[in-house]
């Protein structure tokens, strides 16, 4: 396994008839001279959407360490190109300022592409000074930290994390959560900038969510319902939306035209990085933060799903008084005083309400009352739970090896996104997070001394057929696509 494995440096990036990489200007640099340096590995592609986006963050990091004199000469990146042809690859690779292998060393490609286990691109490896792995999470760790997650180690991970937590904790605001040292305010569907601080000291919902996404579609209207209803009763809460849409305005200024609350801008920088502070998973997702700014609910979607403005405060102790768990609640924001009550188990009359439906909201008719033998009643509906469908699972088997594809937002797709392939031997499955569109340049074969490599976007209009579906079966294929739709 190569994450086990301690590689020379010179035998993993040169080939029988190179012993060096170049830099976009064409000069060649010794791979000699990358011994004892830790270097990060950069398999990206300029046809994938997600790799475009972050290969600029990752030139801002790169430059950043080149800056700092204690780390500049301990750190170089390689690229290794999936690009269709050299044109592409060329004017990729025209817009990074550090190294590459040549384009025509396919052979060299593929074998770390395989040894690797590559499945997704962009996907950054780090490897350390003695040659061993030290992370294969660069992208979420530079994308999240910045210049701070180097140099990508399992214990600076810990440490970075040990920080997210206690920052979460003890000095999150709301002014810290939503502004950036370039932007104080949020905007409005009419065009308006409303300051930041205009929020401070109210219930807060961050609202992510994606353009055309079906589940984020579903929610939207029964989130608004529930809005208009506080705001009619001048409940001190507010909505921000926080788009995951980073390529298409025209699809972000639809949606948000529909929505009556506030949002950050368009591609703001803030929107993955909340995204990934609040590890939010699935969407859509409503994080709650209350009037000090500190986070009481993770996620409020399905609290709102099956009890609407019932449910308002939106906090976990709202969710175990709807659910018979607890006797009284004020209708604060979750913060108690003394004058408070205390919210108290019953002992002999427990009420529990569940259903195993998908969240929407139950009718009085739809429960059935069942006193059991020692006085507690149980609430439950007469659905059969069954609210899950085939084309939400994500599990792809290959013959030789289980893969899991899944796209960056929240790991949802439908029968035309999942893709059923075999290979003889070795697989590599690479997919991005893109839209699935394609053009002419993304169905090119290109040969390989041993095999064909095989690039494609697959999950664009989901109406293929047999055909499009069939793979070519090499000794060590590698299949390159995009396994989501988002």
């Amino acid at each position: 396994m190569a994450f086990d494995a301690v590689h020379d440096i010179s035998s993993l990036l040169s080939s029988e008839r190179r012993d060096f990489l170049i830099r976009n200007n064409g000069d060649q640099v010794k791979i000699s001279s990358l011994i004892g340096k830790r270097v990060g590995l950069y398999f990206s592609a300029g046809w994938c959407p997600p790799c475009r986006l972050f290969t600029p963050k990752l030139s801002e990091f790169y430059k950043e360490l080149l800056a700092n004199n204690s780390k500049n000469n301990d750190f170089e990146i390689i690229f290794i190109s999936s690009d269709r042809d050299a044109l592409s690859f060329k004017a990729y690779f025209s817009k990074m300022p550090w190294l590459s292998i040549p384009f025509d060393d396919l052979e060299t490609q593929k074998k770390l592409k395989i040894l690797f286990q590559l499945k997704s691109i962009p996907y950054l490896v780090g490897i350390d000074g003695n040659g061993k792995s030290s992370s294969d999470d660069g992208v979420n760790l530079v994308k999240e930290f910045g210049s701070d997650a180097y140099p990508f180690t399992a214990d600076r991970k810990k440490q970075l994390l040990a920080q997210k937590e206690e920052a979460k904790k003890n000095t999150q605001t709301i002014t810290s959560v939503l502004a950036s040292a370039s932007r104080n305010y949020l905007v409005s569907n009419d065009g308006k900038q409303i300051p930041v601080s205009k929020l401070e000291g109210k219930l807060i919902g961050l609202y992510f969510s994606l353009p055309g996404h079906e589940h984020c579609e579903d929610f939207t209207p029964k989130l608004s319902e529930v809005y208009n209803k506080l705001k009619k009763k001048d409940e001190n809460f507010e909505i921000v939306f926080v788009s995951l849409e980073e390529e298409d305005e025209d699809l972000f200024d639809e949606a948000f035209e529909s929505m009556p609350w506030l949002a950050l801008p368009f591609k703001d920088e803030k929107c993955q990085k909340l995204k990934l502070y609040f590890d939010v998973g699935e969407i859509p997702a409503l994080v709650i933060t209350g009037q000090d700014g500190r986070t009481l609910n993770p996620n409020a979607v399905d609290l709102i799903k099956q009890h609407g403005i019932d449910a308002y405060p939106f906090t976990p102790k709202k969710h175990d008084v709807l659910h018979g768990k607890v006797e009284a609640s004020c209708g604060c924001d979750g913060s108690k005083n003394d004058d408070d009550k205390t919210m108290e188990e019953t002992k002999d009359e427990k009420v529990e309400d569940s259903c195993g439906c998908d969240g929407s909201s139950k009718k009085d008719d739809d429960k059935t009352m069942e006193e059991t033998k020692d006085g507690n009643v149980e609430v439950s509906c007469g659905c059969d739970g069954s609210s899950k469908r085939d084309d939400d699972k994500t599990m792809e088997e290959t013959k030789d090896r289980k893969v899991e594809v899944s796209c960056g937002y929240d790991g949802s797709k439908n029968d035309g996104d999942e893709k059923m392939e075999e290979t003889k031997d070795k697989t590599v499955e690479v997919s991005c997070g893109c839209d699935g569109s394609k053009n002419d340049e993304d169905e090119k074969m290109e040969e390989t001394k041993d095999g064909k490599v095989e690039v494609s976007c697959c999950g664009c209009d989901e109406s293929k057929n047999d055909d499009d579906q069939k793979m070519e079966e090499t000794k060590e294929e590698i299949k390159e696509g995009c396994g989501c739709k988002g």
